[in-house]
């Protein structure tokens, strides 16, 4: 599940990146996506 969100997120931030999107649209994809980040790495940590 996580795993799957992440990927989706990097797919979606690719695509604004390579679309020239705002520095807002961006960040707020790259937050969301290291918050996944995070859940992923603790769970896998334990």
């Amino acid at each position: 599940m996580l795993s799957q969100k992440i990927e989706e997120l990097r797919a979606k931030l690719d695509a604004l990146v390579a679309k020239g999107a705002t520095y807002d649209e961006i960040y707020e994809v790259s937050k969301e996506l290291d918050k996944y980040i995070t859940q992923y790495y603790k769970r896998t940590s334990e």
